[in-house]
């Protein structure tokens, strides 16, 4: 039995991401909430939900060839999620405030971020940042969890 790649896992799993993200964008703009930097925030936390079933189906993949998971792949599983998930919602937040919805684009930019007013793809290039950093981390510690070598480098399989 092969094992999935790292790639194809984070990036299915960076899809799956951005369907949940862009499924709660519309549902807080049909509830009228997405004036809201708190509520638009949280929709982070679908990222963080698909880099633990990422993982966990990348450690399963390995634990069935009983072996460990290595570390590496695994941090590349969450940075691809994050980027991917995040980079597909911000695209679709971009295509809503050009073409759906021109109203919400003015939104976006004259809200205040530290002190500043930012354009538009600055706002969204931070949604892509943020979700990727979201995913880097939350793929760092998932990964230590996973960590058996203690401290000693594996044998390598010939």
């Amino acid at each position: 039995m092969a094992t999935t790649s790292p790639q194809r896992i984070g990036i299915l799993y960076g899809i799956i991401s951005a369907v949940a993200m862009i499924v709660y964008y519309l549902v807080i703009n049909l509830l009228g909430l997405q004036n809201s930097e708190i509520i638009r925030f949280a929709s982070n936390i679908f990222i963080l939900i698909a880099i633990m079933l990422a993982i966990n189906t990348f450690r399963r993949n390995y634990e069935a060839l009983h072996r460990h998971p290595p570390y590496l792949p695994g941090l590349a599983i969450g940075f691809l999620v994050g980027l991917v998930g995040a980079g597909l919602y911000a695209a679709f937040i971009l295509f809503h405030a050009i073409f759906l919805n021109p109203g919400y684009a003015g939104v976006l930019q004259n809200q205040d971020y530290f002190g500043f007013r930012l354009p538009l793809l600055m706002v969204l290039g931070s949604v892509v940042i943020l979700g990727t950093a979201v995913g880097a981390m939350t793929s760092y510690i998932l990964m230590m969890a996973f960590d058996h070598s203690g401290g000693q480098p594996e044998k390598a399989e010939y």
